[in-house]
């Protein structure tokens, strides 16, 4: 796409509250940021789910190249919007990730001047992956996912999706599946490792202390139960749940996080259904009042928040409806020392261990749900499992030190040649 396509197309979508109002020039090629007089690192995440599943990683890539520039972009407005409120490291930047297109590419390659481009799951851009390896930069695409239906979708880009993939000088996946399905796109094998996902490694949640302390003290005699990431179809089944378990928890509050926030609405309809006392947390409105018995949050990059004061976190978009493919991830909760209930439908690389483990609990219904709620709202239930989940953390941390161990061998490499 020409350069004045590209500029409508962005001029529209910011009409639209689509684009940051100031900042969707970056993606242009103008820059908000100086460059500072340190060698670059380019890491590229597309949106929300990428870069928030990256910031981890991120922290500690900083650390090892504490030296280095780290240059993060991403592409949506959203994932722009979370980073707002997280303790980045002091030697990363953010910007939006720059268009397809030769003057804007040409232009942040010769601005930031990186050393090494990291890109992270699908997001491949014929232009912008043969404009790096023109100019002979270490190029790595990493965290990849690939399932039948991604593959499908990229079989109809033919080369356009093919041709990319083969500048990579390595690729890291999630899974063994994941890898034979690239290598039907002809991809050499020696330039992949499965190294696992990244996400299960846990996250940098934002920098909340001062609202969970007006919380703690708001619900002082509360017993908090999250209901994250869910879908319309679970909500109902759901809030049954909470009219259970209320029988026996006078004192339970529900926090509603629903997976699509701007149905937020919809959800405050449902819950009106069983309580008077419904409130939505959304840029008007700061916090729930003492009496409130259901509270949806209609906030983007709050999941850590609602965690860290909940017992219990159940975990959606995973119970079995036709319409539900896979849950969400569920270490973001046991890092917040919540314990985890969720669906069946838990197929992404990695999310069943916490099951199969017996750290999470897998409920199928109302009943169920309930019954978790009452169980874990003793103490002494909850001990063991809280425990269990952090030892899990750890372990699986070791992915994404090892993905680093990878890529700071490849740099020096690359530094020595």
């Amino acid at each position: 796409m020409n350069y004045p396509l590209w500029a409508l197309v962005l001029k529209l979508r910011r009409i639209k509250g689509k684009e940051h109002k100031e900042r969707y020039r970056e993606k242009l090629g103008y820059y908000e940021n100086k460059r500072p007089k340190k060698d670059v690192i380019w890491v590229n995440a597309l949106g929300l789910g990428e870069t928030l599943s990256l910031t981890l990683f991120l922290q500690e890539l900083s650390k090892v190249f504490s030296d280095h520039i780290i240059l993060l972009t991403s592409s949506t407005l959203q994932s722009k919007l979370a980073l707002e409120n997280i303790p980045l490291p002091r030697n990363m930047i953010h910007q939006f990730a720059p268009v397809d297109n030769y003057y804007v590419l040409d232009s942040f390659l010769d601005y930031w001047k990186p050393k090494m481009a990291l890109f992270s799951e699908l997001d491949i851009w014929p232009l912008r992956t043969s404009k790096v390896k023109e100019r002979k930069i270490p190029l790595l695409l990493i965290n990849i996912r690939m399932d039948e239906k991604k593959k499908a979708s990229r079989k109809r880009l033919g080369k356009l999706f093919s041709e990319p993939l083969k500048e990579f000088d390595h690729i890291f996946l999630q899974d063994q599946s994941s890898k034979l399905h690239l290598m039907e796109f002809g991809v050499d094998e020696g330039k992949t490792t499965v190294n696992g996902p990244l996400k299960v490694a846990g996250t940098m949640f934002p920098d909340t202390k001062d609202i969970e302390k007006r919380l703690n003290i708001l619900f002082k005699d509360k017993l908090i139960w999250a209901a994250a990431s869910l879908h319309q179809s679970e909500e109902n089944e759901i809030l049954e749940a909470y009219k259970i378990a209320k029988q026996h928890l006078p004192n339970l509050v529900l926090i509603i996080i629903p997976r699509a926030i701007e149905l937020s609405g919809n959800t405050m309809k449902r819950a009106l259904r069983y309580s008077k006392c419904v409130a939505k947390r959304s840029d008007y409105c700061d916090l729930p009042k003492k009496e409130t018995e259901i509270f949806v949050v209609n906030r983007i990059g709050e999941l850590g928040l609602w965690y860290k004061l909940a017992f219990i976190s159940f975990i959606g978009n995973s119970l079995n409806f036709k319409e539900i493919k896979t849950g969400k991830n569920p270490f973001e909760a046991l890092q917040a020392n919540s314990i985890v209930i969720h669906g069946p439908k838990m197929n992404e690389p990695g999310y069943e261990k916490p099951a199969s483990l017996g750290i999470s609990d897998i409920v199928e219904n109302r009943n169920d749900i309930s019954s978790a709620v009452v169980k874990y709202s003793v103490a002494n239930h909850r001990k063991e499992k809280i425990k269990r989940g952090q030892d899990l953390i750890k372990v699986n941390k070791a992915i994404m030190q090892n993905l680093i161990a990878y890529i700071s061998d490849i740099y020096k490499k690359r530094e020595l040649n």
